[in-house]
């Protein structure tokens, strides 16, 4: 079975939607350009655009889980290192291009956004040249040659990109018949992936990370004037769903 519940970025959105209809302001265009998804690390924060492609992940390896992205490159590197906001140029596409793959490294910090509006912000604790990078498949259009970082102007990054074709993986299936793997365009899977806070990688389940959405115009408003419920401690187990290896702790 696939878990169908809506990510909480997805679940703001609605609620404020909701909220806004009840006060008569409410605009789906405006809910509709809502971020979709969130990727964290500590000190970072990645907001994947509404109706992205990009998928993200706090590494630099090219290593796929379930459900992400198999990423091939298709040409040789291009590296850059800005102030502000600056274009890359990236030459000619190679045949069967999908994609510009970027390994993205925040120098200071400050807030970024790619250019599909998918943003990324760093604070002064986890910047600098020996900071994790962050990297993100970008969709690339027709005859493109080129992409932008918007940054904070005096905000200093360093990105290696190259052209690459990219395909979304399957979710793995344990022996319950679970899905398990990263959020994708397809949903989400039973079991999501996560790092525990000893720094194993595993899964928890998704019925228990993302809190399902208002459903009516006065449960939105009742939902937006409570106070912040305190963060949850959520068991993370192997992709077998029964193994436990440790402890996630999701926002409130």
């Amino acid at each position: 079975m696939t878990a169908v519940q809506m990510d909480e970025a997805f679940a703001a959105g609605l609620r404020e939607l909701l909220v806004e209809q009840v006060h008569g302001a409410g605009s789906p265009s405006r809910w509709s350009a809502r971020p979709r998804r969130w990727t964290a690390r500590a000190g970072v924060v990645l907001v994947l655009a509404a109706g992205g492609g990009g998928i993200a992940y706090a590494t630099g390896a090219l290593t796929t889980e379930p459900g992400g992205n198999a990423v091939t490159e298709l040409a040789s590197p291009v590296t850059a290192t800005g102030t502000g906001t600056q274009t890359i140029d990236l030459g000619t596409p190679p045949a069967g291009s999908t994609a510009i793959y970027i390994s993205f490294t925040c120098l200071t910090a400050g807030d970024f956004t790619f250019a599909d509006g998918a943003g990324l912000g760093c604070d002064s604790a986890n910047a600098g040249p020996q900071s994790t990078p962050v990297t993100y498949t970008l969709p690339i259009a027709p005859g493109q040659e080129s992409t932008t970082i918007t940054a904070t102007p005096s905000a200093r990054w360093s990105l290696v990109a190259t052209y690459a074709s990219v395909t979304t993986t399957p979710w793995g299936v344990n022996a319950s018949g679970q899905t398990y793997g990263t959020q994708n365009q397809h949903g989400i899977p039973d079991l999501v992936a996560v790092i525990a806070t000893n720094h194993l990688a595993g899964y928890v389940y998704a019925d228990q990370l993302f809190t399902p959405p208002p459903q009516t115009p006065s449960q939105a408003v009742a939902e937006d004037n409570a106070p912040p419920s305190p963060p949850r401690t959520l068991t993370v187990y192997q992709s077998d769903g029964k193994t436990p290896i440790g402890e996630f702790v999701a926002s409130g």
